[in-house]
């Protein structure tokens, strides 16, 4: 296993080679489901702010997220990440998944949450995030692939809290065999203080920014 890791303000970032609002209305489709969501369509919607910033390049609306999920407090941008597959060693998965992968940082109230979003058109995105998932919500490595099976599992849309309460993840509508997740962290792995947020809370939040999640 080769595991790259990038620091994440206090956190970091890691990938695993083993196994990375209106507008949503409008983009609707004709089925009624949400819209399809290609690495392609995040790729170009994110590459020109490859590397770091502080404005999330994702039209996430964590206010209005935070609200729908009962968390008080206002939300700041703290700082943003893109790391896109052709900026990636050859042997890294970000490279042999063909991934685009985007960190979006804030602090909301008096806690801090982590938005990642990814799409894969090789393999599972939501295995290529696990070591993070593992980190931030300190599961054991069986907890772990209970966790990865039950998100596998679980319908497009539906968020999957871990044990811990402390991050979820909800894998999106792709397009094709393209394979996006969302992740919401307030883990305990990248904050020292735990997270301040309830399961349900977290759950709400990736709930309502996978519904805003569009390019």
């Amino acid at each position: 296993m080769i595991i790259r890791i990038r620091r994440r303000g206090r956190g970091a970032v890691a990938t695993a080679a083993a196994v990375a609002a209106a507008a949503v209305l409008a983009a609707c489709s004709g089925d009624g489901k949400p819209p399809a969501l290609s690495q392609a369509g995040l790729h170009d919607k994110v590459r020109s702010a490859a590397g770091d910033s502080k404005r999330c390049p994702l039209d996430y609306d964590l206010d209005k997220a935070a609200s729908a999920a009962h968390v008080p407090g206002a939300a700041k941008p703290v700082s943003a990440h893109v790391d896109l597959p052709e900026d990636a060693d050859k042997d890294a998965v970000l490279s042999t998944a063909h991934a685009t992968d985007v960190e979006c940082d804030y602090t909301l109230g008096s806690g801090t949450v982590s938005v990642e979003t990814l799409a894969a058109e090789k393999g599972s995105a939501a295995a290529l995030l696990a070591p993070l998932v593992q980190r931030d919500a300190e599961l054991s490595s069986d907890q772990l692939k209970a966790y990865v099976e039950k998100v596998q599992k679980a319908p497009t849309g539906t968020p999957v809290v871990t044990p811990t309460g402390s991050v979820a993840l909800v894998r999106l509508r792709g397009a094709g065999t393209d394979s996006v997740v969302l992740m919401v962290s307030c883990g305990t792995g990248q904050d020292e203080g735990g997270t301040k947020l309830t399961a349900a809370q977290v759950r709400g939040l990736a709930q309502n920014l996978g519904g805003q999640a569009h390019w």
